[in-house]
């Protein structure tokens, strides 16, 4: 028994002298709403805007040529035949496809490039600010008066280092 309590005072003891140390040591944390910032930025709205501006005229585009197919078929125009006109869905369902994956690849590489222009905004404020920890807000159960929201500010910097971020997908020319 007198070993046990020689270890509870010893526990006790030292798990004081952690929260005496802590309370000395302030630690300065921040929030972020990452998504936010992604959606806000300039460069991020431009992002969505070409891949709006793609999906619309390649789906055009596809349109047409559906279009196109079902004449043929329809028609029967110059003696095309019904195995003719399923080759030609078959090609233009693989172009869908694979423009599909084309702008979808475009648009993976420019939110990695903006992540990175995100990173450093927030690597920026942090060495500024001395901040010691940053949290994303979707992963913040509860924050105090001394956790800073820097999402705002950081989209600022983001707007600062980088207003447009081309989408360069895969067969187009730049432009």
């Amino acid at each position: 028994m007198r070993y046990f309590t020689v270890a509870f005072t010893f526990f006790i003891f030292s798990f004081s002298c952690v929260f005496a140390d802590a309370e000395n040591v302030s630690q300065s944390v921040a929030m972020i709403d990452l998504k936010k910032v992604a959606a806000e930025s300039q460069a991020g709205k431009g992002i969505e805007m070409q891949v709006a501006n793609k999906n619309g005229k390649s789906k055009k585009e596809l349109v047409d040529l559906e279009e196109k197919i079902k004449s043929m078929e329809a028609n029967k125009l110059s003696g095309s035949d019904p195995r003719k006109v399923e080759e030609l869905q078959l090609i233009l369902y693989d172009m869908v496809k694979e423009r599909s994956f084309q702008i979808s690849e475009a648009y993976h590489k420019a939110i990695e490039a903006l992540e990175v222009i995100i990173r450093e905004a927030i690597k920026e404020i942090v060495d500024e600010r001395k901040i010691d920890v940053v949290l994303a807000s979707d992963a913040v159960v509860f924050s105090g008066q001394n956790c800073v929201d820097i999402t705002n500010e950081t989209i600022k910097r983001v707007d600062m280092k980088c207003k447009y971020i081309e989408l360069l997908v895969k067969g187009e020319t730049k432009k």
